[in-house]
């Protein structure tokens, strides 16, 4: 098959899609398949010098100039306007694909994915990382009210003309079906295991437990929590919060105000990224409580934990929260501050509780593979191909 996918980042950048992308479009490639991936150019954080695929010939890379990010509104519309416009031509200029692929939650690549099905001729597919449109209600992320009603039932509005729907967790496939779209299935995220193994010399233990939570720093996170039971426990605790996001700012005043022992520290990658899990006792993934579709929402940093076998506190529920159980490595928590101070003080008296005895890595390399998603990926896009040919 000819593949045309289209994604709002893509290696060497680093960021969700890439990660799952990357692996996916390299084992499709190994399949025989060949891809055209139509996206920005690399701005901000890029992996230098990395060699993106085991085995590219198959995969060909067509950027466009894109914006750089604004902060305002205004700003963020019209970079997605001007960036739907650029990536039209590069996707257009390639030979004629049997199908075409765009991750959401990007609108643009939505809008750009279906145009490009449509003038093509060829089956339209869509990859739907998070609970859009419903998370795009809940997070009240775009700040005129008018607006999301309308991004919401554009984005309903293709995702149902899609000819193939792909979820990365079984709930959000169930509410999408609930929605009215017809032809749904689940690809999960998961991370590439087919790589050398990572050694991780764990720091010596002190009678401080040391909590590391690494990613984006943002409203869906909800740490508020964390940082409240990090006041209450006092010397007991040591946190660090690793990474960068928009309520960065405003939790280290939080921080400053309650007097709680947390380190806030700017995003690492690589190296540092596992010096940071060497040092933790134990990884928070957190999603907060009072937004509905975190309850088929997976962070897919939480993969990357098991896979290295570090200890999960989950402040999660659904999905996320049936992983972390399943997997055996780590437990999951209420997720209120009293729940969290008891669950650590509990944890720091018990520090046998830390032990993971490498359940993760094994959950993962049975569950979590993305080659065995690229594998499954593969069949469903040579059914879609051959159901809309025949209709």
């Amino acid at each position: 098959m000819k593949i045309t996918l289209l994604t709002h980042s893509f290696s060497p950048e680093i960021s969700p899609p890439q990660r799952r992308w990357a692996v996916i479009a390299d084992e499709l490639a190994k399949l025989g398949n060949e891809i055209t991936v139509v996206t920005p150019r690399p701005r901000g954080n890029s992996v230098q010098g990395a060699t993106p695929f085991i085995n590219n010939q198959r995969i060909q890379v067509k950027r466009y100039k894109s914006m750089r990010k604004s902060k305002t509104m205004v700003g963020k519309v019209l970079k997605h306007g001007v960036d739907a416009v650029l990536s039209l031509p590069e996707a257009l200029k390639a030979t004629r694909p049997d199908v075409v692929i765009a991750t959401v939650p990007a609108l643009p690549t939505l809008i750009v994915g279906y145009a490009v099905s449509k003038i093509r001729g060829v089956p339209f597919v869509v990859d739907l990382r998070d609970a859009w449109p419903d998370l795009l209600r809940e997070s009240q992320v775009l700040k005129w009210r008018w607006l999301e009603p309308m991004v919401s039932h554009a984005l309903a509005y293709l995702v149902k003309r899609s000819d193939l729907l792909v979820t990365v967790t079984h709930g959000l496939a169930i509410k999408m079906r609930l929605n009215g779209v017809k032809n749904v299935a689940t690809i999960a995220n998961g991370v590439e295991t087919e790589r050398p193994e990572v050694a991780i010399d764990n720091e010596p233990r002190t009678q401080t437990l040391q909590v590391l939570y690494l990613g984006n720093i943002g409203r869906s996170q909800g740490l508020e929590t964390l940082i409240q039971a990090a006041s209450i426990l006092g010397d007991k605790v040591s946190v660090r919060i690793v990474g960068n996001g928009t309520e960065k700012r405003r939790l280290a005043e939080l921080a400053d105000e309650l007097e709680a022992n947390v380190d806030f520290r700017d995003p690492v990658y690589g190296d540092l990224v596992l010096e940071n899990y060497a040092w933790a006792d134990t990884c928070i993934v957190s999603l907060r409580p009072d937004w509905p579709s975190f309850e088929h929402t997976v962070p897919s940093k939480l993969y990357e934990l098991l896979y290295l076998d570090r200890h999960i506190t989950g402040m999660v529920r659904g999905e996320a929260a049936g992983i972390i159980t399943a997997a055996e490595s780590g437990e999951v928590v209420g997720q209120s501050v009293s729940a969290l101070v008891e669950y650590l003080t509990n944890l720091a008296a018990n520090p046998e509780k830390l032990k993971t005895n490498n359940h993760g890595s094994n959950w993962v390399k049975k569950n979590g593979s993305l080659r065995d998603a690229a594998q499954a990926y593969a069949k469903l896009l040579s059914d879609v191909v051959i159901r809309v040919g025949k209709s």
